[in-house]
């Protein structure tokens, strides 16, 4: 399964379904029950077996991430960097707004921190604050500690099987025990500007750039701990004409997708070689997942 939400709805582009028409696709996750889909900022819906279920929604349209916990519990990121759990009700998650410094959190591009990201591995929960650092909680929302400074300016994190990647404007960190350790690497990537990031197994994937306004875009594969990343190239454009965003960069099983515009670029080998398919939409995430 290779879901692409769009600006006109979400299809699986391995089968050419629609699966959702006339809706904005906001964010993607994958939770216990199946995938989960935040349309127009405020919708959550539940992907089971090809049809859609209602979840819940938000009381406004402000929505900006999804994650789904190991319990199915909705986690739904709002503007001004705070959480609500969404189902047949929507609790607010007050303890983030309750976070040390909070009010120290800036955003070169909105008025308001934004939830840029969130990621899940089991009951543990990160949320990548757009800039406001990386925050993790293990105990379902009850408590959080800061794992990542807000100077290193996130934009994205993964998390899988106890290991967690991110993206930052200082290149790519990896931690391997939960988030309680970093490592960070540029090494073989033309500048350090990251945007996307996702990991698939032992392989992490990254976009890069030269800033937030850039016109030398690219993405890089690189096993977990080795020295460089390497640029993947075969089949793509000698540079993607602006960044490779958040949500826009996944990969699972062997596979990998890029999405860029109106095209899917998709990889059956590692990231070795690429091709290209267009879409209806302009792409707003792309999720590789099992049929």
């Amino acid at each position: 399964m290779l879901l692409v939400g769009t600006t006109l709805g979400l299809l699986d582009l391995d089968t050419g379904h629609g699966l959702v028409d006339g809706r904005s696709v906001t964010a993607l996750a994958p939770g216990p029950g199946g995938w989960h889909a935040l349309l127009d900022r405020h919708v959550v819906i539940r992907l089971d077996d090809g049809e859609v279920m209602n979840v819940g929604k938000l009381p406004a349209d402000d929505g900006q991430s999804l994650a789904v916990l190991g319990d199915g519990t909705v986690s739904v990121g709002r503007t001004g960097a705070r959480l609500a759990i969404v189902g047949s009700q929507v609790e607010d998650v007050s303890s983030f707004e309750q976070v040390p410094d909070r009010d120290h959190w800036k955003n070169p591009a909105n008025a308001t921190p934004d939830t840029r990201s969130m990621a899940t591995s089991g009951d543990h929960l990160w949320v990548n604050v757009h800039v406001g650092g990386l925050w993790h909680s293990g105990d379902r929302g009850e408590s959080w500690q800061g794992v990542i400074e807000p100077g290193a300016d996130l934009h994205e994190v993964r998390a899988e099987n106890g290991s967690v990647v991110v993206a930052a404007a200082v290149g790519f960190g990896w931690s391997s025990d939960s988030g309680k350790s970093w490592s960070w690497n540029t090494e073989g990537l033309h500048d350090c500007y990251l945007r996307a990031v996702c990991i698939d197994g032992e392989t992490a994937y990254v976009s890069a750039s030269d800033g937030p306004f850039t016109k030398r875009g690219a993405v890089y594969r690189a096993q977990l701990g080795s020295a460089a990343f390497v640029r993947c190239e075969q089949g793509l454009p000698e540079w993607f004409p602006g960044n490779v965003d958040t949500a826009h960069l996944d990969s699972a099983g062997g596979r990998a997708a890029i999405g860029f515009g109106e095209e899917v670029h998709v990889s059956e080998d590692g990231g070795a070689s690429w091709h290209a398919h267009k879409v209806p939409g302009v792409i707003t995430a792309v999720r590789l997942g099992e049929n």
